[in-house]
């Protein structure tokens, strides 16, 4: 017995050595390699600043409206809009192709010098959400204003995406008027309604792009951003580029019981029967696991985490279940390894005093790459168990994109140009769980990339989609030196 309790414990000082030894060797990687990817432009990052600001005062705004009724949205500020980016970038307007696609959005091609070479495609949008309702005076400048004040940038769009389609643009001006052609077509693609899903814009240009025949080398549009302390443990500014999105769904749940007067209940009541449901549908989540970009996210962060945190990390193979019980804890990276379940709405009864017959609920899901549609309403329909409960598709859902390849040359270029204009510690690839107008591309390119040159700390993160919206003028120098760096080695390749 003492052998064994002898031979026990070698194994256990062996399996504890492996542990540290191989957390110790992943903290010795070199988080980036150095770049040398000079700027040939020289870029005002002031004067980049004062024309997004004067971009933000268009209230190009996409609403629920625009998704119901298109047809019904006064499109005034989105012509106002293209002629203001033709009045103030005329270089840009001489040299690419410009077309106008579904009314609003716009597509450029600057054509290369080698028509043999397939272009890429930069992706921004023009369209932004509405300023939420009740909270006007809760921004500390008006949230059209385009005011620049104080080292800031003001105002809808400055993060999502006008920023960035000005920087592009401002970037692509510059390397004109220096005399720059480029050996590779580069095309734009600037949506009007990607807030409401880009039926009429991107779909419509993608659609363009099969029926001319058109394959891209590789698409990049919005998605991940510059992270400065949102990765925990992860000191310095660390850039997350999306190579993948989740999918979307919403089912509408409907439960059935007999209506009447509430003074003589039965025992399931159509909305008793209804949260039932719901109860159940949470208390059996999509089981979590760390694969395909979220792994590929992991492994690029484990060098650069505390020790402690790299033990884990660096020892998946026996450690997964403790790593993936950590990562649950926050809403954000358990949406990184899971399809998710939200509930957002509820309907049933118009009276006190009156039993409805039916209750529905509607349920959205971010559907992870590893599951699809028929995945989410069949776990959905066994969860719940209930034949009084019906279960359908409510939206225009969709699957899953793929996940891109990190191993390719818009991939290399995108990190060498986010390293070389912000100083970035770290490239990772991440999945994006909301839905971006790059989707619609998947049948015209092998890889899409989903990168805001953007940096965001943790009191950013609300300003999306949020109250004062703003980003630095700093900042929107840096953009414009990061597509300038994109453009030319993407162009030369």
């Amino acid at each position: 017995m003492k052998k064994v309790l002898l031979g026990l414990g070698g194994l256990l000082v062996l399996l504890v050595a492996v542990i540290v030894v191989r957390a110790y060797l992943a903290g010795t990687d070199t988080q980036v390699a150095e770049v040398d990817m000079p700027l040939s432009i020289t870029v005002d990052a002031q004067a980049a600043a004062e024309r997004l600001g004067e971009a933000i005062q268009f209230k190009t705004i996409s609403s629920q409206q625009t998704a119901d009724d298109p047809d019904s949205v006064d499109y005034t500020a989105f012509v106002d809009f293209r002629n203001w980016l033709a009045a103030t970038y005329p270089g840009f307007h001489a040299t690419a192709e410009r077309e106008v696609v579904g009314g609003y959005s716009l597509l450029f091609t600057w054509k290369g010098s080698d028509p043999s070479l397939d272009p890429i495609l930069l992706m921004s949008h023009i369209d932004v959400v509405p300023v939420i309702p009740g909270t006007e005076d809760y921004w500390e400048e008006d949230a059209f204003s385009g005011k620049v004040s104080d080292g800031f940038i003001w105002g809808r769009g400055t993060i999502d995406t006008k920023g960035s389609l000005i920087a592009m643009v401002e970037a692509t001006e510059l390397l004109m008027a220096a005399g720059y052609t480029p050996k590779r077509t580069i095309m734009f693609a600037f949506g009007h309604d990607e807030e409401v899903g880009g039926p009429r814009g991107n779909v419509a240009i993608a659609n363009l792009m099969k029926e001319r025949g058109t394959r891209f080398y590789w698409v990049a549009d919005e998605g991940g951003v510059v992270s400065d302390g949102l990765l925990p443990g992860v000191d310095g500014l660390a850039a997350m580029i999306g190579v993948a999105e989740k999918g979307y769904v919403t089912l509408e749940l409907t439960a059935h019981a007999k209506g009447g007067h509430s003074s003589m209940p039965p025992k399931k009541t159509a909305i008793g029967r209804l949260v039932t449901a719901i109860d159940r549908l949470q208390r059996t989540p999509f089981i979590p696991k760390i694969d395909g970009a979220t792994e590929q996210m992991v492994d690029a962060i484990t060098g650069p985490s505390p020790f402690r945190s790299r033990l884990i990390m660096a020892n998946r193979w026996l450690l997964d279940d403790v790593l993936i019980s950590a990562l649950s804890v926050s809403p954000t990276s358990d949406a990184q390894m899971r399809t998710t379940i939200a509930p957002t709405i509820i309907d049933g009864g118009s009276k006190e005093n009156v039993l409805p017959p039916i209750a529905t609920a509607k349920v959205n899901f971010r559907i992870h790459s590893r599951d699809s549609i028929a995945d989410v309403v069949a776990h959905v329909k066994e969860a719940v168990d209930d034949p009084q409960v019906d279960v359908e598709i409510f939206n225009d859902a969709r699957e899953p994109s793929f996940v891109s390849d990190t191993d390719t040359d818009g991939y290399s270029m995108l990190s060498d140009a986010i390293v070389a204009s912000f100083d970035a510690q770290l490239i990772a690839p991440y999945l994006v769980v909301g839905g971006t107008d790059s989707r619609h591309y998947s049948e015209v390119a092998d890889d899409i990339y989903r990168f805001i040159p953007i940096v965001m700390g943790k009191n950013d993160m609300a300003r999306f989609h949020g109250t004062n919206e703003r980003i630095t003028v700093d900042n929107m120098g840096r953009a414009v030196e990061f597509y300038g760096r994109l453009l030319e080695a993407a162009g030369n390749k």
